[in-house]
């Protein structure tokens, strides 16, 4: 895999569990809100009537900035995306949270990216169209980008949209395939340095 991350130029990341330690138990959230297991919360919340969704989202609102009030880096995720931009590549957070929380979260961490889409931009992942929408943005081709994140529907929306894929496991053992898995974003960073060598 070193040999091909060497045509990377472009990193896009999901937020919550990749580049910060996971903090908010959507297990918990889908039982607080009454939706089944599994089901990406947005788009359990799609069918529901306004008045009802609203509600829905003002409960995920306030776990996304207490989630953002107290982020902290995952492991390696800051020293990866400096060497990022040390490097000149194009980075972007794709994340399904509102942008304020995306705001406080980045703040808290100390860093910027290129480009930030937040759940304004539908339909979310696992759908391919935040990533096109971000290479787009950044003017940077699919074979040239790679889609790192924690969870299935980061690996299919980079996969839908013909980009490289890396699952980060937060140390555990992997639940998806992707074409590149690491324990820790620490561990991309390692390789990305090898594949520049």
């Amino acid at each position: 895999m070193p040999s091909r991350l060497a045509t990377i130029t472009t990193v896009l990341f999901d937020l919550d569990g990749t580049l910060t330690v996971p903090v908010i138990d959507f297990d918990a959230l889908r039982r607080t809100l009454g939706t089944p297991p599994g089901v990406p919360l947005t788009q359990a919340l799609a069918d529901w009537p306004e008045l009802e969704r609203e509600r829905g989202y003002a409960v995920i609102r306030d776990a996304e900035m207490h989630a953002a009030r107290i982020a902290k880096a995952n492991r390696g995720a800051v020293e990866l995306v400096r060497w990022l931009h040390e490097h000149d590549f194009a980075t972007a957070i794709i994340t399904r949270n509102f942008r304020d929380a995306v705001d406080v979260t980045l703040e808290a961490l100390g860093l910027e990216f290129d480009v930030v889409l937040t759940r304004d931009c539908a339909p979310p992942k696992p759908a391919p169209d935040a990533v096109l929408e971000a290479l787009r943005r950044l003017d940077r081709p699919t074979s040239s980008a790679l889609m790192v994140g924690d969870y299935r529907d980061d690996v299919e929306a980079g996969r839908a949209a013909g980009t490289l894929t890396c699952l980060v496991t937060n140390g555990e053992s992997p639940r998806f395939d992707a074409d590149l898995t690491v324990p820790w974003l620490e561990d991309l960073h390692a390789l990305f340095e090898r594949s520049r060598k």
